[in-house]
């Protein structure tokens, strides 16, 4: 029996070590219409192919056929994470964030070339 398109969801998602509910959300699905893509009562379209190709840096072609590597970039799982709570922070929050990031990349800089 050939592997569906909806299997490969379910192996990519468990390759990344995901919840329906994380990786749903990542796609900006319901977890419970993700669900029935991973049960198979709903048919994986080009869509939700876009969504997790752009989201999750997948080879479409192996979503679709199987083919090729998983991954055609392999994603940043810490930067998704911190991308997620940087865009639910407050204006406010996000700039001192970003302020505080550039002071640690000096301090790293600095430390390295000493």
């Amino acid at each position: 029996m050939a592997v569906s398109a909806n299997s490969r969801l379910k192996t990519l998602r468990t390759t990344l070590k995901l919840s329906q509910r994380d990786f749903s959300k990542g796609i900006h699905l319901s977890q419970s219409s993700y669900a029935k893509l991973e049960l198979e009562e709903r048919t994986v379209n080009n869509r939700i192919i876009d969504l997790v190709a752009t989201r999750y840096g997948v080879n479409r072609d192996w979503i679709l056929t199987g083919k090729g590597d998983m991954f055609d970039v392999r994603p940043n799982v810490k930067l998704e994470q911190m991308i997620d709570i940087f865009n639910e922070l407050d204006e406010v929050f996000q700039d001192y964030i970003l302020t505080q990031i550039k002071e640690i990349l000096m301090v790293q800089k600095r430390t390295r070339d000493s």
